[in-house]
């Protein structure tokens, strides 16, 4: 159980460590030691094409949120020493690791439970409304339960959904 949950971290971790090569990138592209937000998500979606600016939006609000973009107003600027960051040659941000961030949890314990169980999400689903029900749990909890039940590799979201109902 400890190397699913350390997995999970490392994945977090590595979410986390592109949306810092982002920041950077755009910032040492710029020049700029503060910016617009829209001049962040122009260049991200405009000028390089590499998302949405809705996606790019996006992006500023969950760096606030993981503490590596301070937003004053409109203007932004790294929270970290972003001129320190090695930027790979050929770096490219992929916007399905954008995708993946803003899924919640239970959407993403669903889609856990139905690729490790090779069942259908509208049986999982289903499955887990009636556990949810016959125990009176948050559906979160109910996930992990029928995830842990069938085994389902849902481990790693057991401190989350922890950290999660504690803050209910």
């Amino acid at each position: 159980m400890e190397n699913l949950f350390i997995r999970g971290k490392n994945k977090e971790i590595k979410m986390i460590e592109e949306l810092k090569k982002l920041i950077a990138f755009i910032f040492q592209r710029s020049g700029k030691e503060k910016m617009n937000e829209k001049d962040f998500y122009m260049s991200v979606s405009f000028e390089l094409g590499w998302l949405t600016p809705g996606e790019g939006m996006k992006v500023i609000e969950k760096a606030v949120e993981k503490n590596l973009l301070v937003k004053e107003n409109d203007t932004i600027y790294p929270a970290f020493d972003y001129k320190n960051v090695e930027i790979p040659l050929g770096f490219k941000f992929d916007g399905d690791k954008l995708k993946e961030m803003e899924k919640d949890l239970f959407s993403r314990i669903i889609d856990k439970i139905v690729i490790e169980s090779k069942l259908g999400e509208k049986k999982v689903r289903k499955e887990i409304e009636n556990i949810e029900k016959n125990l009176n749990v948050y559906p979160e909890v109910a996930g992990i339960f029928f995830g842990k039940k069938i085994g389902g590799g849902v481990e790693k979201f057991l401190e989350e959904a922890k950290n999660f109902i504690k803050n209910l």
